[in-house]
């Protein structure tokens, strides 16, 4: 009676010792550091080619966001004539813009049973630097500020549980801008539309490796 109580004891510790060390492994695969990096391809309010890009920092604890950051520039040449021109007087401003985009946003990813979603939001802010010359004169530049929210997704392909390759879609809101609102140099001779809406979606590509 008493050797099957010793063997019934050990039988109960070599259990719970292949339990914990199975739980101990478990655990050990699911915890992970993830680095996202994305590039973008497109920026819809973008006249041609945008420089952008997004990254992030995933970790293991539950509730808590992931935290990212995003920017994307691009640049907008436009000639526009007068509002108030008359039949002999014909006035136009040549407008160089470059657009900045720039933001810090939380994440979160959810696991699907073969791809991974990526859902977040952020704030940050938009710069526009404009050259403006008018009728062939320099007339100055001008420097706005407004802020900005985002908005996006990732829609991910896991391989190894160490390498992702995902698509992303980021969506920047913010309100209409004069980009010529905050004009240094001469006053203009004509009266100009100047107003921009260059809120927009970037669309990203990129991977996630996890350590």
């Amino acid at each position: 009676m008493l050797n099957k109580s010793k063997y019934f004891r050990k039988l109960c510790i070599s259990a719970c010792l292949i339990l914990g060390l199975t739980f101990l492994a478990t655990s050990a695969k699911a915890q992970f550091i993830g680095i996202n990096a994305d590039v973008a391809i497109a920026y819809s309010a973008a006249p041609g080619k945008v420089d952008g890009y997004s990254v992030g920092i995933s970790h293991p604890a539950p509730f808590f966001p992931n935290i990212g950051y995003s920017s994307v520039s691009f640049k907008d040449k436009e000639t526009i004539g007068s509002d108030n021109d008359t039949a002999s007087v014909k006035n136009t401003v040549l407008l160089e813009t470059t657009t900045t985009i720039k933001t810090i946003n939380l994440f979160y990813n959810v696991p699907f049973p073969v791809v991974t979603i990526t859902v977040g939001f952020g704030l940050g802010g938009a710069e526009t630097k404009t050259t403006i010359v008018e009728n062939v004169s320099d007339k100055g530049t001008s420097d706005f500020k407004t802020s900005v929210s985002e908005a996006f997704f990732h829609i991910g392909l896991p391989f190894w549980n160490t390498v992702e390759f995902h698509l992303g879609y980021h969506y920047m809101s913010f309100s209409s801008i004069d980009i010529t609102s905050n004009k240094t140099g001469g006053a203009f001779e004509g009266t100009y539309n100047t107003k921009k809406n260059y809120k927009g979606g970037m669309t990203t590509i990129g991977v996630q490796v996890a350590f």
